[in-house]
């Protein structure tokens, strides 16, 4: 499933693909595709929405990002 993605380094936004079948907890880096800068990416499956829901950071804690 594609999700759009804030950059926190440069705001600017980008898509990426999750797969449910990864598993229901989900955390990794990720190079902005606009800056090229590491993003720390938690996902969660929401089971009752059917989707993941995101958490986006430098690193340095995140925020969390409503799809």
């Amino acid at each position: 499933m594609d999700y759009k993605v804030i950059c926190p380094h440069c705001r600017e936004k980008f898509a990426m693909t999750l797969y449910h079948e990864d598993g229901d907890d989900q955390e990794f880096i990720y190079d902005c595709e606009v800056c090229c800068h590491p993003i720390a990416i938690q996902a969660h499956w929401d089971p009752e929405h059917r989707r993941f829901s995101l958490n986006v950071g430098r690193g340095e804690g995140y925020d969390e990002m409503p799809i």
